[in-house]
């Protein structure tokens, strides 16, 4: 009888694998761990402390050389490359809803955060919060902010640019003036019947005395101009009943468009700067009762 062929039963790759890697983590034998002994691993410990406690070293020079190169008064290189804009840098700042209670909200916390910089501002110069007119200038006020009676204050300034002087071969006074505008998609409401605003002190903005604007330090932040906003609710609701579908489109929001301008202080006997951005506000009516 032939003889038969003996078979060699092979081990299964993946627990021979699993085992060969646990023996690669801790080898019992030669006493290493991934691969290394105990002072193998002291000397790379110590290599890579050495190299990376040269790098931040390094780095840490770097930084310093540079730092003591910049004025913190004025800047390293200064050029006007953005244009000036009628701003406040808060973008929830420019938005009333009196249909959404959260976009309300955050609206004014939005507003506590400009107050707080305009109280925590280190200079003796520049504009204060105790020189926002008194109807806005308490914002906890159920007069001057409120919901459900539908009315607010927005604050606008000029964004600083260092050095720039609005006021250079101009005469007259810095103010900012609004009115309303159709807005981006056209469906702003610019009757006039419904919205009402005042622009308080005249949009002032003080323009020979704050500027040319160097520094927080120096000028201190820029002046705020105030305007109230009010929502007759009656008229809202009585436009809508006799609006047709097509009118209502134009029933659900207000914008102002508010731009920088210097002369005697009204429209006609005053420039705009051409180059400034202006800002656009929005007024969003509480939502119909009915359809």
């Amino acid at each position: 009888m032939a003889d038969e062929g003996v078979k060699v039963k092979e081990p299964n790759k993946y627990i021979q694998g699993l085992k060969d890697f646990a023996r690669f983590l801790y080898n019992p034998d030669d006493k290493t761990v991934f691969g290394r002994g105990g002072v193998s691993w002291a000397k790379i410990s110590l290599f890579y402390l050495i190299f990376y406690s040269c790098l931040a070293g390094f780095f840490a020079i770097n930084m310093q050389v540079m730092m003591m190169t910049l004025d913190e008064e004025k800047p390293t290189i200064v050029g006007r490359t953005n244009k000036p804009a009628v701003a406040i840098n808060q973008g929830e700042a420019y938005e009333m809803n009196f249909g959404d209670n959260d976009v309300w909200k955050a609206y004014t916390a939005a507003l506590e955060l400009v107050k707080k910089e305009y109280d925590e501002v280190n200079s003796t110069a520049g504009f204060k919060w105790d020189m926002v007119p008194d109807h806005c200038r308490d914002l906890k006020s159920t007069i001057a902010y409120n919901f459900d009676d539908m009315t607010g204050c927005f604050f606008l300034g000029l964004n600083r640019l260092y050095g720039y002087d609005p006021m250079s071969n101009r005469t007259g006074k810095l103010f900012i003036s609004c009115d309303y505008d159709i807005g981006i998609a056209g469906d702003g409401d610019m009757s006039g019947d419904i919205t009402s605003f005042t622009i308080l002190n005249e949009g002032d903005l003080n323009g020979e005395t704050f500027y040319p604007w160097t520094s927080k330090a120096s000028n201190g932040l820029q002046p705020l101009v105030a305007i109230n906003i009010t929502i007759d609710a009656a008229q809202l609701e009585s436009l809508r009943n006799s609006a047709t579908d097509e009118e209502k489109k134009k029933l659900k929001k207000a914008f102002l468009k508010c731009e920088l301008m210097s002369g005697d202080g009204t429209k006609e006997g005053s420039d705009t700067f051409e180059d400034a951005q202006a800002a656009l506000l929005t007024i969003t009516y509480p939502f119909p009762t009915s359809d």
